[in-house]
């Protein structure tokens, strides 16, 4: 289960930090700080990324760091585009108007002008005092993340340092800059898209996970929204692989409304499961003796979802609901089950059916369902 761990987190969960979220977190695993790393080998590119950014050795230019521990970056442009080859810039502005979750706060910009800082602002939140939930529009909080930033081309880059966990073994320091395409060159202000791809250890990743995020410079002041994609392919995601990994050997389905990509076929395979057709949001599927039909009836990144599994005259259905912003009449003792304190003091709401969805697919199997 990943906690949400300050009001950035808790924005854009469940990633550990803004910055794991902006790398994506599909195709992730975790070292023993729980710091992002890449896993070239399940990461696909980004749907808005040129097919030869890959991950292998010699794909992506290469990077040294100076004595100041700033990347170097190629002095070629870096300008991530469409499968089609166009620029974001005619479509960006458009997808951050329409983005459905958003926040706003500062931006405090360095007096060298060669880094940032990003203020997310939380006013008004769910408090409990006792044992008791109100709405306190008083309720102030404030998070933050400097970068570095610099361009290359049309491209932003933003670039952060990980230190090591001293209370931890085998850490080590890196950098990591991430890639934003959709303003001007040589301007801050305008509205940025993250790419899904980042350096790291000379090497570019890129992401392809079920939605845009975008920043929105202006002076002194920062709006980040995030929207879902449009036909986005469900059926190659996180969820799949664990449902596909349930049926075959049991285990546990987490169920979440950021969708993060997964190559599935491993699990696939391991499941022995054979698909009949499928489309972005549907397939058809048989194991042992059984045919199934899974559909994601309804998705939206930080608020909802709703999936179906059915197999003969069984339907399993399978849901979640979540707020960040937790509305005042949502904000009482009859939802204590479903309110979540987050490390701003806030309390964030989040209720799902996952044990009760695993328990119809084992009936379906014919089996106990795990503890």
């Amino acid at each position: 289960m990943k906690i949400r761990a300050s009001f950035i987190q808790s924005i854009i969960l469940p990633c550990v930090a803004l910055l794991a979220l902006l790398s994506g977190c599909a195709g992730f695993t975790e070292d023993v700080a729980g710091n992002a790393m890449a896993d070239s080998e399940n990461a696909a590119p980004d749907a808005g990324t040129s097919p030869d950014a890959g991950t292998k050795d010699g794909d992506a230019p290469q990077i040294t760091v100076d004595d100041s521990s700033y990347m170097v970056l190629p002095s070629e442009d870096i300008h991530p585009t469409t499968p089609d080859g166009s620029a974001y810039d005619k479509s960006v502005a458009a997808m951050f108007e329409a983005a459905n979750k958003r926040s706003a706060g500062k931006l405090v910009r360095s007096a060298a002008g060669d880094s940032i800082t990003i203020v997310l602002e939380i006013n008004g939140g769910c408090v409990k005092d006792g044992e008791s939930f109100a709405y306190d529009q008083n309720f102030y909080f404030a998070d933050s993340n400097t970068f570095a930033y610099s361009f290359r081309g049309d491209t932003l880059l933003l670039t952060w340092i990980s230190e090591p966990d001293p209370y931890e073994a085998d850490q080590e320091r890196y950098e990591e800059s991430l890639l934003f395409v959709g303003g001007k060159s040589g301007s801050l202000d305008g509205i940025w898209k993250n790419t899904q791809c980042r350096y790291r250890e000379e090497k570019m990743y890129c992401m392809n996970d079920g939605y845009d995020q975008f920043f929105k410079f202006d002076g002194d002041k920062v709006e980040y929204r995030v929207t879902d994609r449009v036909d986005y392919d469900y059926m190659q995601t996180v969820f799949v692989d664990q449902l596909f990994d349930f049926i075959g050997d049991g285990g546990s389905i987490q169920l979440e409304t950021p969708y993060y990509y997964s190559d599935t076929k491993y699990g696939q395979e391991s499941a022995g499961i054979s698909i009949l057709s499928k489309t972005n949001t549907t397939m058809k599927f048989t194991h042992a003796d059984k045919t199934f039909d899974l559909s994601v009836d309804y998705a939206r990144y930080g608020d909802s979802l709703h999936v179906t599994l059915k197999s003969g005259d069984v339907s399993c259905v399978g849901t979640v609901r979540e707020m960040d912003d937790v509305l005042s009449g949502m904000c009482s003792a009859d939802n204590a089950d479903y309110l979540h304190k987050s490390s701003s003091g806030a309390y964030t709401y989040r209720r799902m059916n996952s044990r009760e969805f695993e328990a119809c697919i084992d009936g379906i199997l014919g089996r106990n369902q795990n503890d």
